[in-house]
């Protein structure tokens, strides 16, 4: 009881003046400014400055009386921050663990800042056995810190002490943790900045995880081996050993890596998943990709975006395996998610094109919903570095567009345009795979659509296209039907003079 005495006295003499937070039940015509400007924009009522201000000021967006209002909205919802669940909808366990751990060193400073000593002690000794289960070294560090400057304060020099010590064995970890992260940062942003930079940076790549594993085999630390498993995962992705990172990834979900034992509160479960999934499909295990797609289904919340990837190499898994009938159903479970509006405009854009590339797939059973097929092959797309891949794509998704219709004139003027991309783009930034495949295309242009002539002069192509099965992911392409199959289709569309039906 003393304790909750002392809060009320805290929180009587320090509250603020009015209550920092939003109402979120309801509007009514009580309701504050705030809490109607803020259901103005949950439900989309206004999307500008300008809009709000009209609609609640009847003025623009500089008056003085909105820009305070758009001010206090802000503020009340970064203090919502503070109270958000972070239990469930796709958020590992340590995640949540982590905010509770920091929110814990925040009240007790605050404790401590009001006098409330001992609620502090209590606390940061909360903070500290979330810190010490998890591994969360800084954290770890801060509560120790503040225990031992209690510990002084309350004259406890024995536990002080202990206290003492048991910081200068965090704070001599925490220097190695630091040196390992420092190095996986600096390497993960050489190798993603830019395909000429991930070609100059590759080859060091290998003494860079075998510095992490020594680390890791020094400290035992969660935070260590994280670097290190991340590291050489992206690492095998990248060059494409994706059969040597199947048994990589199951000895890390059974808990143990090397013989020693692994802080499972720590691993990142679905990552892992995910992850085992994506090298069963790059292998070509796929009965192997269903059962763990099946087995997993549960561990993604279809609230939460990463259920999205999940599914996005699950629909992978079936068109490799040309199973059309479960791609159907894939796609269509993710566009009946009412989620799937609020995706980001990148995720969005590659389910479409997954989605028209299954047109060709299932030709004929396929319903397009509310996707307009021949405005998006159409339309030129902007050419970035961050979307070369899925450029590539949509490029070979127009030029197949235009065999279907047999429309000659659209295809040399597509030629023109994929040799300009490749003079431009494709020397240094993509694979050999993509590369033979452009050229292919080249021979249908070039022939005419000749069947004969195109099936005499493509085989050497043929044979180079098939010699090179697997691709690394250090290119970043979106092969969403296997290039060996897309030529069939091509093949057919000519050969059962499918051409001209559109």
């Amino acid at each position: 009881m003393k304790d909750l005495q002392r809060l009320v006295r805290v929180i009587t003499e320090l509250k603020q003046r009015q209550y920092p937070l939003l109402e979120l039940k309801g509007v009514n015509e009580n309701s504050s400014k705030e809490n109607i400007f803020f259901r103005y924009v949950k439900k989309g009522i206004v999307n500008s400055d300008d809009e709000a201000a009209e609609l609640l000021y009847d003025t623009k967006s500089d008056d003085d009386r909105y820009r305070m209002l758009k001010s206090r909205l802000k503020q009340k919802m970064l203090n919502h921050l503070y109270f958000l669940d972070f239990t469930g909808k796709g958020f590992s366990q340590f995640v949540a663990a982590k905010q509770e751990c920091l929110q814990l060193l925040h009240l007790g400073s605050i404790s401590r800042t009001t006098g409330e000593r001992k609620i502090a002690k209590n606390l940061y000794h909360k903070a500290h056995t979330i810190a010490d289960r998890f591994e969360f070294t800084r954290e770890k560090i801060t509560a120790l810190e503040e225990l031992y400057a209690i510990m002084s304060l309350n004259c406890q020099p024995h536990v002080f002490e202990q206290l003492i010590d048991e910081m200068k064995e965090a704070r001599e970890l925490y220097i190695k943790e630091e040196e390992a992260r420092e190095i996986y940062f600096r390497f993960k942003m050489l190798l993603v900045k830019s395909v000429n930079s991930r070609k100059k940076t590759i080859d060091d790549v290998v003494g860079v995880i075998e510095k992490l594993a020594a680390i890791w085999k020094e400290t035992n630390s969660a935070n260590v081996f994280n670097y290190y498993y991340s590291m050489r995962l992206f690492y095998m992705e990248m060059i494409g050993q994706f059969e040597e990172a199947v048994p990589f990834i199951e000895e890390i979900l059974s808990g143990k890596y090397q013989g020693k034992k692994l802080n499972v509160k720590r691993i990142d479960e679905a990552h892992l998943i995910y992850s085992l999934q994506y090298a069963f499909l790059r292998s070509k295990q796929f009965e192997k990709g269903f059962a763990l797609t099946e087995e997993n289904k549960n561990l993604f919340d279809p609230h939460d975006n990463n259920w999205f990837a999940f599914k996005s190499q699950h629909f992978l898994l079936a068109v490799h395996s040309k199973n059309y009938k479960l791609a159907f159903d894939t796609i269509n479970e993710v566009f009946e998610n009412k989620k799937f509006i609020t995706l980001n405009k990148r995720m969005e854009e590659d389910w479409k094109l997954y989605n028209a590339y299954l047109h060709f797939a299932y030709s004929g059973n396929f319903l397009m919903r509310s996707f307009n097929f021949t405005k998006f092959v159409e339309e030129m797309p902007h050419y970035s570095k961050d979307k070369e891949g899925h450029n590539v794509a949509i490029l070979i998704l127009q030029f197949l567009f235009y065999v279907e219709r047999g429309d000659i004139d659209s295809l040399v003027y597509r030629r023109d345009a994929l040799k300009k991309y490749m003079d431009n783009h494709f020397k240094e930034n993509f694979s050999y795979r993509t590369r033979t495949f452009f050229k292919l295309l080249n021979i249908v242009v070039e022939n005419s659509l000749d069947l004969k002539k195109i099936n005499q002069k493509s085989k050497y192509l043929l044979n180079k296209l098939d010699e090179n099965q697997i691709v690394g992911s250090a290119y970043q392409e979106i092969e969403i039907i296997p290039y060996e199959h897309l030529w069939d289709l091509l093949i057919n569309m000519i050969k059962y003079e499918k051409v001209g039906v559109h």
